[in-house]
Order: C-alpha cells, then structure tokens, then sequence
C-alpha cells in the first residue's frame, strides 16, 4: 500500500510532459544563439538580402548566359550604348553596349570575393598576433602592441594607394594581400582584450594543472570562448573591405580591366553621370546596401552571441 503511494506521489510530481521553461533551458548552445539571432528581424532582413546577393554572384554566368563580362552576347555593341532599360538589357548598357546587370553581378563577384578573403586573412593575422599577445604578456604583448600602433597610426589610403601602384598587379588575390596587411590591427586589440580577460579564469587554470601546454589552451579553450567578438570583427572586416577595395579600384590603384569591380564601375561611369545616371547609381546603391547588410548582421550576433544577454 506504502509502495502504491509514493509511485502516485512521483507520477503526481514527475509530470510526463516538460514545461516550457524545462525546454528552454534544455536548448543547446547553438540554439539559444539561433534563436537570439532570429528574434532581430532587422539582422535576419539583412542576412537574407546578403544570401542573395551572394547567390546571384555566385550564379551569375547561369544568369547571364556567359563566363565573363566580354563574352557574347554581351560583346562591346556601340550601337546600343548608353540606351538605359531596354528589352534584353534591364539595368541598361554602358557606353561600350556591354549589358549593366551582367556587370552588377560579375562585378559583385569580385567585390565580395574580396571583402570576405580580406576578412579571412584579416582575422587569421589578428588571432596569431592577439592571441600571442594576450597570453604571453610581458615583452611579447609589448613588442606585438607597437608594432600594432605603428600600423594604426599610418595613413591608410595613402599607404594603399602608393603600394597598389608599387606592388600591386591589380589581381585580386594581390588586392586582398593589400588590404589584409592594413586591416589586422584593430581586430589585433580585440582579440588581446579576450585573451587577457580568460587566461585567468578558472576553467583555464584547472586545464593548465591537468597537464595541457600553451598551445592547446590557446587553441582549445581560449580561442572558442573568444569566438564571438572574433565572429562580429568578421563582419565589420568584410564592410570594411569592400570600401577600401572600392576606393581603390575608383581612383584606378585596385582591380585592372577586364576585371571590373563595383569601385571600377564607379570610375568608369562617373563621366555619364548626366547622360545615364544608372550607370553611377547602381554600382553605389549596391556597395551601400551590401555594406549596410553585413553591418546589420554583424550588430545581431554581436548580440546572440552575447553571454550576459538576458533571454526575452
């Protein structure tokens, strides 16, 4: 009877079903991240519009119906030139005839390959240097911090434009070098930052007495918990990158014909500005919206990835 009881007891204090507060402290890491994420609609807006634009430039000679910008049936034709929309050619043509949108999108191809490799070979530079410097401490975070100054306190565009025009033989891969050695600092500091805030946690100290040398501590337990401002640098770097590749390419010291980038689209456009706006508007409106978007972005997973962020 006494055994009768206490079964009815625990079926009456151990519900089948779990409650929604159960459930969510159930979630895994990488859900309680999704769903932060999710929750700002202006990031999500933003993260879809960069989906696309990374769809369209990846897919563009399906578009198109070419491999590159010169390749029929969108040879330079005078005898359309500068006609604005027309049937065939919906953003119109330039002022060699060749077809605008197939230029958006091969041009796109080019700026956003080199916001995001700058981005990866930003960030690969950054978390050596930061990382070194934030764990070593002493004349190690001294040397690496100078020499981080002295890379912040140069002219950047300057600088750029002089070794563009020395070094550069306007490839992308020598675009992305260009500008990944200009752009590490800043990242550099942040990276330090959380490397001095955890070596001294205690996670890291019971990981040190268990036997585990510098680099895996480093690696295995600094570095993930460090992700998430490293993550949202990312996204800054890459804005950042497309801008600077534009102003290069729009003072002709970054990508060289054929290839064509939204900066070089500006540059060669700027003289019809009176004649065929759309031509100077387009390639802007598009450096405008994908910096705007990777911005918006990196603004939401600075907050999903937020460990002090309340859930609401």
């Amino acid at each position: 009877m006494a055994t009768v009881q206490s079964d009815q007891l625990l079926t009456q204090f151990q519900p089948n079903e779990i409650t929604p507060e159960l459930a969510r402290k159930r979630r895994s890491q990488f859900r309680i991240i999704f769903d932060r994420f999710t929750r700002n609609k202006v990031a999500v807006a933003g993260f879809v519009v960069l989906a696309v634009l990374l769809v369209a430039a990846v897919f563009a000679p399906i578009i198109t119906g070419q491999t590159s910008t010169y390749d029929p049936p969108n040879d330079p034709n005078l005898s359309i030139a500068l006609s604005g929309p027309i049937p065939g050619h919906p953003l119109g043509t330039d002022d060699l005839g060749r077809d605008e949108l197939a230029r958006m999108l091969f041009g796109g191809r080019v700026s956003l390959a080199v916001g995001i490799l700058t981005a990866l070979l930003t960030i690969l530079i950054a978390v050596t240097v930061g990382s070194l410097a934030g764990y070593y401490g002493g004349w190690v975070d001294m040397v690496m911090m100078r020499v981080t100054d002295a890379f912040l306190s140069v002219p950047l565009l300057v600088v750029l434009f002089v070794l563009a025009r020395t070094f550069s033989d306007g490839s992308v891969p020598s675009i992305v070098i260009l500008i990944a050695a200009f752009e590490w600092p800043s990242v550099a500091r942040v990276v330090r930052g959380e490397f001095l805030g955890l070596k001294e946690r205690e996670f890291l100290l019971a990981a040190r007495t268990l036997g585990a040398n510098d680099l895996r501590l480093m690696v295995r337990h600094i570095l993930p918990n460090a992700a998430g401002p490293i993550i949202v640098a990312a996204t800054l770097v890459v804005g950042d990158a497309i801008i600077t590749e534009s102003v290069l390419s729009f003072f002709s010291f970054g990508v060289r014909p054929p290839t064509s980038s939204w900066g070089s689209m500006l540059n060669n456009s700027r003289d019809f500005i009176s004649s065929d706006p759309l031509l100077l508007y387009l390639p802007g409106i598009a450096i405008l919206i994908t910096v705007l978007c990777f911005n918006l972005m990196g603004d939401g997973l600075r907050d999903a990835l937020d460990p002090y962020m309340t859930e609401r």
